[in-house]
């Protein structure tokens, strides 16, 4: 009989205990040393990051002490103001002072959380962010029922290549997003569709011709005439930004009173059908990219912290814009630089068209850097409040066609290679005062010699009124057409030194009159210190002015004694606003602006039977006006 007893299979772990056991210890061990290793790094950690906030809150301690200084300074100042009776000038200096203050406040006493504002988010992680922004955000939008696709089939399908590139460029933005015009041309001249939207027109004129003179062997009198008369690309991209309103593709906005839509959206039909022809003609995957297929297109949608980027500039080396900066109308969308080495990196960008900045705080100097992306045609620096300091040799920059630093409050040293930027077309933001080193500034005189300047900015600190002999070099510009001033208030110290000031101020501004170019068709004068408009400027020297802004000021009088003298101003469109002390009545502004179409008034009390609308406008009643071109000077 066989036994029931049996052997254990061969495969059995008998011996298993005894090795688990020595298993089991000696993962305790590690684990122990693993535990006792992270232990040690944890503390260095909190050790370290305790030095560092115990060092950055002393700073802040004594920068607190700094800005406490100077808040006390601005309430006493404020409490002058109102004892000695400021006038509008003084009271709208101080209150541009007290602002650069606010723009101190750290961002946490702005915004409470990242979470609690749906504006400040934190920059997301670097290639998710790289990929949001490289491509055009082309998930399809959701269909909204229309019954005019027969015409924007019609209108797309007749499109040149050049403004289906443009269209679709509002894919980078949210749906019905309100974008300014600025923004988006400078986008469309930065990625190079306003020189290829020209070139394709010219062809298409003369291409027969230009074919026959090639195949003789020489170049046409049309295409040399071409290359040295092409129109500016600004007024490119505004031809363009018609066409598309034309064709009903994007939908003009009127603010402001404005005469011409300052901004624009496409609507969520228009967004889908273009999403639809786009797939069907191939433009989906690269239409961002003509006519090399590197170039790419980058903005800051509604990142409010922009951090983690240097080691993302590799990747996106190929970029022709980075639009960092605030792309929308209002301040609130607030932004910050994490790290001033960011831009360190820009060097990297070497085909970078354009550039902004717009509105990013905490940014103090421009890196030197920036000097090598020498395809670098427009520079947006408006409202980075925190800079003062541009790179000396910024006229480097040879490629440069708009630099704009309006706005940038603690910058007052203007370098003298602005000079040397002979393709500048656009300068905002040029700061005339006292220098702290004057044979080193630029100056308008310098300025004159740039050969293509027509759009200029200009602040003005009257406190140093001994400057203003600079305004007679503006005669000497050759091509301005557009020119802004906006001046500074006077220093108070005492009741008998301010009026002493002023009355040498009012003596030397009558004196050295303004002396504009003959090319000039804007004059923007903001808080104009001088009560007779005709005391420092002559209506019959400026017949080609055709557009007149003033806004704030002392002005008393806009020339009603050239009345009996047969002198008139040809200026037919004219905004007066905040002008508290100009007394006129409407017979005698129409007698004084005899070609006037159009008038926007506001804050002006002491106007009288003007036939205004509740807005403050008054438009002359013209059979086919068509105010379109008044945006392009």
């Amino acid at each position: 009989m066989a036994s029931t007893s049996r052997e254990a299979p061969p495969s059995s772990p008998v011996d298993t205990p005894t090795i688990n056991n020595s298993a089991s210890t000696s993962a305790t061990t590690d684990k122990n040393d693993d535990h006792a290793r992270a232990l040690s790094l944890s503390s260095k950690m909190i050790r370290n990051d305790l030095l560092h906030v115990d060092s950055a809150f002393s700073e802040a301690k004594k920068y607190m002490d700094h800005m406490n200084v100077e808040i006390n300074q601005a309430h006493e100042k404020f409490e002058q103001l109102q004892a000695l009776g400021g006038s509008q000038r003084d009271f709208d200096e101080h209150r541009k002072a007290v602002a650069k203050l606010k723009f101190q406040i750290p961002s946490h006493g702005k915004i409470r959380s990242a979470d609690s504002n749906p504006h400040r988010r934190r920059w997301p992680n670097i290639n998710e962010a790289v990929d949001k922004m490289t491509h055009f955000s082309f998930r399809e939008p959701k269909p909204v029922p229309t019954g005019d696709y027969d015409r924007l089939w019609k209108a797309f399908c007749h499109l040149p290549e050049p403004l289906r590139y443009c269209l679709l460029c509002f894919f980078k933005f949210p749906p019905e997003a309100f974008v300014k015009r600025t923004t988006m041309i400078y986008l469309w001249i930065g990625q190079g569709y306003t020189s290829w939207h020209e070139r394709h027109r010219q062809n298409y004129r003369s291409w027969e011709q230009d074919q026959r003179n090639i195949g003789l062997g020489r170049i046409s009198w049309n295409v040399r005439q071409r290359k040295k008369y092409m129109r500016p690309e600004e007024d490119e991209g505004n031809i363009i930004y018609d066409e598309l309103i034309a064709k009903g593709l994007i939908e003009p906005i009127y603010q402001s009173c404005s005469l011409v839509p300052d901004h624009c959206r496409m609507s969520l039909p228009v967004r889908h059908f273009s999403y639809k022809l786009a797939k069907f003609v191939g433009l989906t995957s690269n239409f961002i990219h003509p006519p090399n297929p590197e170039n790419a297109c980058l903005v800051n949608v509604g990142e409010a912290i922009i951090d983690c980027w240097p080691e993302s500039f590799e990747m996106i080396k190929n970029t022709r814009s980075l639009y960092l900066g605030r792309w929308q109308s209002s301040a609130t969308h607030h932004i910050e630089l994490a790290d001033a080495k960011i831009l360190h990196e820009l060097d990297k960008l070497n085909s970078l068209t354009f550039l902004s900045l717009r509105g990013i705080s905490l940014i103090t100097e421009l890196p030197i850097v920036i000097l090598k992306c020498n395809k670098l045609k427009i520079l947006d620096l408006c409202a980075c409040h925190n800079l003062e300091a541009i790179p000396n040799d910024i006229g480097l920059l040879e490629s440069l066609t708009h630099l704009d630093m309006s706005e940038c409050y603690f910058l007052q040293q203007m370098p003298k290679s602005l000079a040397q930027l002979s393709k500048l077309e656009v300068l905002k933001g040029f700061f005339i005062g006292d220098f702290k080193n004057n044979k080193q500034s630029c100056t308008l005189y310098d300025l004159s010699r740039l050969p293509r300047l027509r759009k200029l900015k200009i602040y003005v600190s009257v406190k140093d009124f001994h400057r203003l002999w600079d305004f007679d070099d503006l005669k000497n510009f050759q091509r301005l057409q557009n020119l802004t001033t906006s001046w500074g208030g006077c220093s108070l110290h005492g009741e008998s030194r301010r009026q002493s000031q002023e009355e040498a101020r009012m003596e030397l501004l009558k004196r050295c009159p303004m002396t504009l170019p003959l090319t000039l068709q804007k004059l923007d004068l903001q808080c104009f210190p001088i009560q007779g408009l005709t005391d420092w400027l002559r209506p019959a020297e400026i017949k080609g002015l055709k557009k007149l802004y003033i806004r704030g000021g002392n002005l008393c009088d806009v020339g009603k004694s050239q009345i009996h003298q047969g002198e008139h101003w040809d200026v037919e469109i004219l905004h007066l606003k905040y002008l508290s002390e100009l007394k006129i009545d409407w017979s005698e502004l129409k007698i004084l602006f005899p070609k006037l179409i159009y008038l926007h008034q506001e804050e002006c009390p002491k106007f009288t039977n003007f036939p205004c609308d509740d807005k403050g406008v008054w438009m002359k009643k013209l059979l086919g006006f068509h105010p379109v071109w008044a945006c392009w000077a």
